[in-house]
């Protein structure tokens, strides 16, 4: 922007109590801005220490500020609609790094914006006093006043572009950091020292223990709703896998149920940080067993299901294990195979008793013992033997094998 044009320099008539109100504005400049920082203390306390810091600065600025406030208000200027006073580059820049500064020190936008407000209210009521003693008339006074605050509303912009700047790179930054930190945790040997120099630059607090949460596998279909992510948990994209990676903290669980709502999600063991993989494959291996049916179709926390996935960790075992003890159904009607087996697998879930079969099944104690001296012909002693009862549990309580 080319050199700032006093009063005496613009065109048309120019009155004597403008070039006097910029001379006691220029001089007064100063002061203004060191009232203006005490009103603010406590809406922005930082607002003091960067009074005093650029003085010097705020001096300089205070011809340019002041001749764009007069010239909004010589008589040319008065025939156009009121604009924003153009802002000297420097003016720009020192509001745009004030955003930043503002973000960087973890600092709410709406205070600084507000204290501008304030700021602005108590300029005024200096500006304003200033303009009466010179004898300012009121088209100029209220022109004068709309200029003020248009030049706090630019100033406001300003402040705000630069905090969304720096807001947006560190986003940048720190997504890339968090990218690089999930990838390291994924790969095949992680070094402990990699991973809390990564976590550091990315800003994540290394737990003792972590999750993988699966969200999607290879085969998946796309996910119906997208799930919240926590800002603590990192995203993990392996091939065309999708999951989180979670610490394991107190009160985890229910987060984990709020972020998935009804998303089938399988949540493995937690792990040692340098092991995310493993959590990875325990939690693959039980989406596989859900697509089976051997697991519900909802979010599942693996190490509630852990004795379902070794029964099912090979199906051609089980399903050996199932025709050898239940070959003494195999000659029944299928009918009857099936009320029996029914009734057997109820009687091994209770503990031998009746009255808990009885309630599961609906059916009479008398039917329960009825069908019990069926079995006891066909399985004999083994009904008696606790390793036979065992393997009986195994083939019955978790059902078949899965297709």
């Amino acid at each position: 922007m080319g050199t700032t044009a006093s009063v005496a320099d613009l065109p048309g008539p120019q009155p004597a109590e403008l070039r006097l109100l910029q001379a006691r504005l220029v001089a007064g400049f100063p002061q203004i801005m060191m009232s203006v920082a005490q009103e603010l203390q406590v809406l922005w306390p930082a607002c003091l220490e960067f009074a005093a810091d650029r003085g010097t600065e705020l001096a300089d600025t205070a011809e340019q500020v002041v001749s764009r406030l007069i010239g909004a208000v010589t008589q040319d200027a008065l025939t156009l609609p009121a604009t924003a006073p153009e802002l000297d580059p420097l003016l720009v820049a020192m509001f745009d790094q004030l955003g930043r500064a503002q973000f960087q020190q973890g600092r709410d936008l709406n205070g600084i914006l507000t204290a501008y407000q304030a700021g602005a209210r108590v300029a005024w009521a200096h500006i304003s006093h200033e303009a009466m003693q010179v004898g300012l008339d009121i088209r100029r006074l209220s022109r004068l006043a709309e200029t003020l605050f248009m030049l706090t509303h630019d100033i406001s912009a300003r402040t705000t572009d630069g905090y969304v700047r720096e807001q947006s790179e560190r986003g940048l930054v720190s997504h890339r950091a968090r990218g690089e930190l999930s990838g390291l945790l994924m790969s095949t040997l992680p070094d402990r020292n990699g991973v809390l120099l990564a976590a550091d630059q990315a800003g994540w607090a290394v737990p003792d223990e972590l999750a993988f949460v699966l969200l999607r596998d290879q085969d998946d279909p796309p996910l119906p709703t997208r799930p919240r992510l926590d800002p603590e948990w990192l995203v993990v994209h392996v091939g065309d896998v999708v999951g989180w990676l979670v610490p394991w903290v107190a009160g985890i669980e229910p987060r984990l149920q709020r972020a998935l709502g009804e998303l089938p999600a399988v949540v493995g063991p937690p792990v040692p940080v340098t092991d995310a993989r493993r959590s990875m494959r325990v939690a693959r291996s039980a989406r596989r067993l859900q697509d089976a049916g051997a697991l519900p179709n909802r979010m599942i926390f693996v190490p509630e299901h852990i004795d379902t996935m070794l029964v099912h960790r090979n199906p051609e075992l089980l399903a050996a294990l199932r025709a050898r003890v239940l070959a003494p159904l195999d000659r029944l009607p299928d009918g009857t195979r099936e009320r029996l087996a029914e009734t057997l697998t109820s009687w091994l879930r209770h503990f031998g008793s009746r009255r808990a079969v009885a309630a599961e099944l609906h059916i009479h104690p008398q039917t329960v013992r009825y069908r019990l001296d069926q079995l006891r012909d066909i399985f004999g002693a083994a009904l008696d033997d606790p390793a036979q009862r065992a393997q009986l549990f195994l083939a019955l309580v978790w059902g078949p094998p899965p297709e």
